[in-house]
């Protein structure tokens, strides 16, 4: 008889080999399709500037600034410091350009030379780490998926339909954003809450989560939201739980761990900029951008939820006549809520606020309190455009994950709840306060993915039991008793003693 010590070493070694096996696999596949990837946009692309600019200024005048914000880049040497946008993602461009000459040289033509078209836009040290990145969140993926659901055929089926949306990821690591980073940081915090919920040394899990979760607020300042949230979360589950007070102190360890990393940077605002907070002035950037589509009339309203769909302009334009979805659109186009949320709404509410710095307070109260039901009901298209994820692959996932979800609720399956609230929440979130976009809502990889990979596993059972009982009944024919297919008959056969 082998000793127990034997059998757990061989059991590790089994998981080590899965976890290898995931690995190469993931890898294996990422490299493909990295290798299929057109070239990378330019560094005018999108937000990318954005970034850039801080980096750059952090890099050669030592300091965090506002870069150009969203003007023409220039260089500044007398730039003063800013807080516009959180840390950690320019300082990782800031790091990796000091490591490779390459991107140092690129990122340095593009801000001396305000984006010269002469100049290149090689990044390849933190385009590979982001690479890097997606496979790290694949294999957790996988990782959350065995610890959740204690099975590992559903961590390799929810793995194979997490890598079918790998392509919208591979293509976002080119991309010099944060949604890449944001992603690697806020899955490493779901999966230390799941390993909470089922391992013995759930403090440090605890702790882990929390600070991982407050790593991810330093990249993306939505998900600050998300740490009282998910305390506010814990706290009542604690309460109708046995031992409510081991479970509260659960809650304030998780909260420690994202407050001990958000602090400084709150702290140096305060000494710096006599702002004790995490950014100044892009939220009320980006929430004037959503409550101009607040504007909207209930003809147009009814007519988002259809563009809103995959292949909803299409549809739109099938349905409802040429350019039906127009209106819609994140262009910066007049006619538009888009453009009419960063030109004439941004200059109105700024005027009537009395000044920038009071126009987040002024859209909050005129826009949203003062019609909170209008804003709730313009929140849920809202939502909703943002949560097809890879257009049908989110689609169809969505709908498998809302009764898994449902499902956790009810059991009180914490690792489930970990796993799938966080997404739902994070949509809702960004579909109320943002013009919401699938890549601010990548998180939702992890619950759909896990959703196909239970629903997939559940049609593998029915077809095994399927099996099981045709090749019981052909074993039956053998020893020489009749075949049945009446479906009655079947069934009061096998009431028989055999």
């Amino acid at each position: 008889m082998p000793r127990f010590p034997d059998t757990i070493a061989r059991a590790l070694r089994f998981r080590g080999s899965r976890a290898l096996l995931a690995a190469v696999i993931i890898a294996g596949w990422l490299g493909l399709l990295w290798s299929q990837t057109p070239v990378p946009a330019p560094f005018r692309t999108f937000d990318q500037p954005l970034y850039l600019g801080i980096a750059y200024d952090l890099q050669h005048l030592h300091r965090f600034t506002d870069g150009s914000g969203f003007a023409t880049l220039h260089l500044d040497p007398a730039r003063p410091p800013g807080m516009e946008i959180m840390p950690l993602y320019p300082a990782f461009l800031a790091a990796t350009a000091m490591l490779d000459p390459a991107f140092d040289r690129s990122l340095r033509c593009f801000v001396e030379q305000s984006d010269n078209p002469s100049c290149a836009n090689r990044a390849p040290l933190p385009r590979t780490l982001q690479l890097v990145m997606v496979g790290a969140v694949y294999l957790m993926l996988w990782r959350i998926a065995v610890r959740a659901t204690c099975s590992p055929r559903v961590g390799a089926l929810s793995l194979a339909v997490g890598l079918l949306a790998a392509p919208i990821l591979v293509r976002g690591a080119s991309m010099l954003m944060t949604e890449t980073l944001s992603l690697c940081l806020i899955t490493a915090a779901t999966a230390a809450a799941v390993e909470a919920a089922k391992a013995r040394r759930v403090l440090c899990w605890v702790l882990l989560s929390g600070v991982m979760l407050g790593l991810t607020a330093m990249t993306r300042p939505a998900f600050v939201y998300l740490l009282p949230a998910a305390g506010i979360a814990g706290a009542c589950l604690a309460l109708i739980r046995p031992r409510p007070v081991r479970g509260l102190a659960l809650v304030a360890t998780f909260l420690l761990g994202g407050a001990v990393v958000i602090a400084p940077w709150v702290v140096r605002n305060a000494i710096v900029l006599s702002h004790p907070a995490m950014t100044s002035g892009y939220a009320a950037l980006v929430l004037a951008q959503r409550v101009a589509f607040n504007l909207m009339t209930w003809p147009q309203y009814a007519k988002f939820y259809l563009c809103g769909l995959p292949d909803g302009n299409g549809m739109g334009n099938l349905l409802l006549g040429p350019n039906a979805c127009e209106p819609f659109q994140y262009e910066y186009r007049p006619g538009t809520f888009y453009w009419i949320g960063n030109h004439t709404f941004m200059q109105q509410t700024i005027t009537a606020a009395g000044g920038a710095q009071h126009q987040f307070d002024y859209l909050l109260h005129q826009y949203i309190l003062a019609h909170p039901l209008w804003h709730a009901l313009v929140s849920i298209p809202m939502a909703l455009r943002g949560l097809w994820i890879d257009h049908y692959w989110g689609l169809i996932l969505a709908v498998l994950c809302v009764p898994l979800t449902w499902r956790a609720v009810r059991r009180g399956d914490d690792a489930l709840l970990a796993a799938t609230l966080p997404g739902w929440f994070m949509l809702a979130f960004h579909g109320a306060v943002a013009v919401n976009q699938e890549r601010y809502n990548l998180i939702l990889l992890l619950p759909f993915s896990l959703a196909g990979g239970v629903a997939l596993e559940r049609v593998w059972q029915r077809h095994a039991s399927a099996l099981r009982r045709r090749m019981s009944h052909q074993s039956i024919g053998r020893r020489g008793q009749p075949a049945i297919d009446d479906a009655g008959a079947e069934e009061r056969r096998l009431r028989l003693p055999l």
